[in-house]
């Protein structure tokens, strides 16, 4: 499990090329003055990181897949974000998704591809499971 860290630079050339340039992700400023007390790392920037990993551990899932999830916490920049991905033995092609920063659980989503060939990289996380939240 990589952690990405997510530097205001990252942040703001995301911004840049996705278009997701509020204030809250851009400024640091204006955000220190928000509830938040700094920048926020872009939804989608956490979703494609998230969709990068998901790609490599069952590759079958960028040609015929979905994906759900829920942000349940902020993540924040220079923040460590680390990606979980599980997958269900009793549903082959179905993928638990749980994103934390430190212990913090900030996104959590089911994957699903639509064919049942799963890769055989793709195997079961020891690490113990968390209350969900």
């Amino acid at each position: 499990m990589a952690a990405t860290v997510f530097r205001q630079r990252d942040m703001d050339e995301f911004g840049i090329a996705s278009g997701g340039t509020g204030l809250i992700h851009t400024e640091p400023e204006y955000a220190r003055n928000t509830v938040f007390g700094s920048t926020v790392v872009q939804g989608i920037y956490l979703l494609a990181v998230i969709e990068k990993q998901l790609c490599s551990l069952a590759p079958e899932w960028a040609d015929n897949g979905d994906i759900s999830v829920k942000f349940v916490a902020p993540v924040k920049s220079g923040d460590e974000f680390r990606v979980e991905i599980t997958a269900d033995e009793d549903q082959p092609g179905t993928f638990t998704i749980e994103a934390r920063t430190g212990e913090r659980v900030a996104v959590v989503g089911v994957a699903r591809t639509h064919n049942t060939q799963v890769s055989s990289s793709v195997s079961q996380s020891t690490r113990p499971r968390t209350e969900s939240v």
